[in-house]
């Protein structure tokens, strides 16, 4: 059955595509209209570095995206801040901060919505696009998430002499993607050829729910290093049987790169990949292989969105496997009705080196939960990780995707937030060879490891 709705599909010019590899430079920009109410398309510039007023204009479109998605989110009108627990009897009602400036120093308790900034040394202020006013956080009770510079949070307190004194610091609620469709519709926001998006097919789910595809998940794949081949030929063996439909191989793919021979050897790891590939006909015929490049490899600036590995890449690799994709990162995947975001950065290292107050523990678990609330990819300060500021868009998380894979060199996980299952499938080369295997059907996610030859 699932063979001849695919046949049907292939032979049918105007159908739904089955599979997208949707690289970050193609995805439209959508921004929120208060007017309208609803999100509308806007014109990228053609500039890559953007201008000064991109810039300031990236962080009001964030925070209006957030703002849309808090003010109509039932639980914040039930949670206390402060306190943590549930109390329907108080309802909250959000203020900017030129009415809690206005309000001088009455006692009444008010929360804003606002980005975190650092006006002044050793002190923190909160900004929204009607003013800025400064924090105390010495009594602060913190939520589960990162906070840092840049990043949008709900602050709870009073003001006394100009200050804000804050008694609950937390992120803003997530929402699940079928909420947010159900307020602004099946616009299709991936970039692909079509007007609305995959959610909507009837066939695609079809196909969906009744195959039985795989996705292998890969990050520091070290082509280079000889463990790390062995390893991938055992993975390969292990698939040979029953191919999977994609690899996702992320980088770095080399173990030590050097700044002036790093074309040349990473053509050389890429020609002993591609020797060991084509002993699995199968796979090369099957399989999709998708190469996501990461912090370390040198063959573009470290902005982000990055650049695809370079084409001699494909150069190399094209003649043995039939569907091939050099991605940028991050990169999105359209599977049948299923999106799936692919980022690769050592999130945390950075979250624990920055962060204003760090978590006492899971921190995996306060990672996932930030990127979620956040609604992007790589929410951090600009002087930690750069971004071409025209394309901020293609790292938002809005609506939710399906699956958040953020390779990161930290330990394996696995968590589910509003419908949304984040993982990081480990460092390959660092972490006893661990990966993640995911079903789109079950939409499970296997934890798998290499042993020991």
């Amino acid at each position: 059955v699932v063979q001849e709705l695919r046949a049907q599909l292939s032979n049918d010019s105007h159908s739904e595509a089955l599979f997208s590899v949707l690289n970050a430079f193609s995805i439209p920009k959508f921004i929120y209209s208060r007017s309208m109410k609803k999100f509308i398309e806007k014109d990228i510039d053609n500039d890559l570095f953007g201008t000064a007023r991109t810039r300031s204009e990236v962080f009001w479109e964030r925070y209006d995206l957030l703002l849309q998605r808090t003010l109509r989110h039932d639980v914040f009108s039930q949670v206390n801040l402060a306190s943590g627990s549930s109390n329907t009897g108080q309802k909250y009602q959000l203020k900017t901060i030129e009415h809690l400036l206005a309000a001088g120093s009455k006692s009444e308790k008010i929360v804003v919505l606002g980005m975190l900034s650092q006006l002044h040394e050793a002190k923190y202020d909160l900004q929204d696009p009607t003013g800025v006013i400064s924090l105390n956080l010495e009594n602060a009770t913190f939520h589960p998430g990162f906070y840092f510079e840049n990043c949008f949070v709900l602050v709870e307190g009073q003001i006394d002499d100009g200050i804000f004194n804050v008694t609950g610091i937390g992120l803003p609620p997530p929402e699940t993607a079928q909420n947010t469709r159900s307020y602004f519709g099946e616009i299709n926001i991936t970039g692909n050829t079509h007007d609305q998006s995959a959610k909507t097919k009837i066939r695609l789910k079809e196909i969906e729910e009744k195959s039985d595809d795989a996705f292998v998940f890969l990050s520091d794949v070290w082509l280079d290093d000889k463990k790390v081949m062995e390893r991938i030929e055992q993975l390969f063996d292990g698939f040979a049987d029953q191919p999977p439909f994609a690899f996702i191989f992320c980088g770095n793919f080399l173990s030590r790169p050097t700044a002036n021979l790093y074309i040349n050897d990473l053509s050389d790891a890429f020609k002993n990949f591609a020797k060991l590939v084509a002993k699995y006909p199968d796979i090369c015929e099957r399989t999709h292989f998708i190469f996501v490049p990461g912090p370390q490899d040198r063959h573009a600036p470290k902005i982000y969105p990055r650049a695809p590995l370079p084409s001699t890449i494909n150069d190399i690799l094209k003649k043995r496997i039939r569907h091939l994709h050099l991605a940028t990162n991050p990169v999105r995947i359209q599977y049948c009705t299923q999106e799936i975001v692919i980022f690769r950065e050592d999130l945390l290292q950075k979250l624990c080196r920055y962060c204003i107050k760090l978590p006492s523990d899971n921190l995996p678990m306060h990672l996932c939960h930030t990127l979620v609330t956040q609604a992007h990819l790589s929410p951090l300060p600009v002087y930690m990780t750069p971004i071409y500021w025209s394309y901020d868009h293609a790292l938002h998380l809005y609506p939710l995707p399906d699956l958040i894979v953020v390779c990161d060199k930290f330990k394996s996980i696995t968590d589910t937030i509003a419908d949304c299952t984040i993982i990081n499938p480990g460092s390959f080369a660092i972490n006893k060879y661990c990966f993640k295997v995911y079903l789109p059907a079950t939409r499970e996610i296997e934890d798998s490891q290499i042993t020991n030859m």
